[in-house]
Protein backbone atom coordinates (compact mmCIF):
# COMPACT_ATOMS: atom_id res chain seq x y z
CA UNK A 1 0.00 0.00 0.00
CA UNK A 2 2.57 2.26 0.79
CA UNK A 3 4.40 1.56 -2.75
CA UNK A 4 1.29 2.45 -4.04
CA UNK A 5 0.75 5.80 -2.61
CA UNK A 6 4.10 6.29 -3.16
CA UNK A 7 3.77 5.99 -7.26
CA UNK A 8 1.11 8.48 -7.16
CA UNK A 9 3.27 11.09 -6.12
CA UNK A 10 3.90 12.29 -9.84
CA UNK A 11 0.18 12.63 -10.20
CA UNK A 12 -0.63 14.68 -7.17
CA UNK A 13 3.01 17.36 -7.74
CA UNK A 14 2.34 17.83 -11.59
CA UNK A 15 -1.93 18.21 -10.74
CA UNK A 16 -1.24 20.91 -7.83
CA UNK A 17 1.44 22.68 -9.85
CA UNK A 18 -0.95 22.63 -12.60
CA UNK A 19 -3.63 23.97 -9.80
CA UNK A 20 -0.97 26.58 -8.58
CA UNK A 21 -0.21 27.81 -12.29
CA UNK A 22 -3.90 28.66 -13.10
CA UNK A 23 -5.33 25.27 -14.43
CA UNK A 24 -5.25 26.33 -18.03
CA UNK A 25 -6.69 24.34 -20.14
CA UNK A 26 -4.83 25.13 -23.22
CA UNK A 27 -0.79 24.05 -24.64
CA UNK A 28 2.08 24.94 -22.88
CA UNK A 29 2.73 28.68 -22.85
CA UNK A 30 6.22 30.32 -22.53
CA UNK A 31 4.83 34.16 -23.64
CA UNK A 32 2.34 35.99 -21.57
CA UNK A 33 0.69 39.07 -22.71
CA UNK A 34 -0.25 42.20 -20.59
CA UNK A 35 -2.77 44.49 -22.24
CA UNK A 36 -3.21 48.26 -20.94
CA UNK A 37 -5.28 50.84 -22.18
CA UNK A 38 -3.25 53.78 -22.63
CA UNK A 39 -5.07 57.56 -23.30
CA UNK A 40 -3.91 58.57 -27.32
CA UNK A 41 -3.51 62.09 -25.95
CA UNK A 42 -1.42 62.00 -22.57
CA UNK A 43 -3.68 63.32 -19.74
CA UNK A 44 -7.52 63.81 -21.90
CA UNK A 45 -8.66 59.41 -21.84
CA UNK A 46 -11.74 61.26 -22.97
CA UNK A 47 -10.24 61.52 -26.39
CA UNK A 48 -10.26 57.92 -26.79
CA UNK A 49 -7.60 54.81 -25.64
CA UNK A 50 -5.35 52.74 -27.45
CA UNK A 51 -4.52 49.04 -25.92
CA UNK A 52 -0.52 48.41 -25.31
CA UNK A 53 0.22 44.71 -25.30
CA UNK A 54 3.44 43.48 -24.05
CA UNK A 55 4.76 39.97 -24.17
CA UNK A 56 7.08 38.67 -21.39
CA UNK A 57 9.15 35.73 -21.78
CA UNK A 58 7.22 33.35 -18.73
CA UNK A 59 6.56 29.95 -18.98
CA UNK A 60 2.38 29.11 -18.05
CA UNK A 61 1.97 25.31 -17.58
CA UNK A 62 -1.15 24.09 -19.80
CA UNK A 63 -2.74 20.34 -19.96
CA UNK A 64 0.34 18.50 -20.54
CA UNK A 65 1.55 19.11 -17.21
CA UNK A 66 -1.11 16.78 -15.31
CA UNK A 67 -1.26 14.43 -18.23
CA UNK A 68 2.68 13.78 -18.29
CA UNK A 69 2.32 13.11 -14.37
CA UNK A 70 -0.64 10.62 -15.26
CA UNK A 71 1.10 8.62 -17.40
CA UNK A 72 4.30 8.70 -15.57
CA UNK A 73 2.39 7.53 -12.76
CA UNK A 74 0.66 4.69 -15.36
CA UNK A 75 3.88 3.70 -16.25
CA UNK A 76 5.48 3.05 -12.14
CA UNK A 77 1.99 1.49 -11.52
CA UNK A 78 2.50 -1.05 -14.41
CA UNK A 79 6.02 -1.88 -13.52
CA UNK A 80 4.90 -2.87 -10.40
CA UNK A 81 2.53 -4.77 -10.94
CA UNK A 82 4.78 -6.71 -13.77
CA UNK A 83 7.16 -7.04 -10.84
CA UNK A 84 4.73 -8.16 -8.27
CA UNK A 85 3.19 -10.94 -10.76
CA UNK A 86 6.75 -12.22 -11.96
CA UNK A 87 7.81 -12.57 -8.14
CA UNK A 88 4.30 -15.09 -7.82
CA UNK A 89 5.74 -17.13 -10.79
CA UNK A 90 8.93 -17.43 -9.10
CA UNK A 91 7.78 -18.65 -5.73
CA UNK A 92 7.17 -22.61 -5.26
Amino acid sequence: MKKFLLSLTPLIVTFGYWIADGARVSPWATRVESREEIPVVDGMPELGTQTKVTWTDEFVCGIETPLAGLCLTLVILTVQLCQKRGLKNLSP
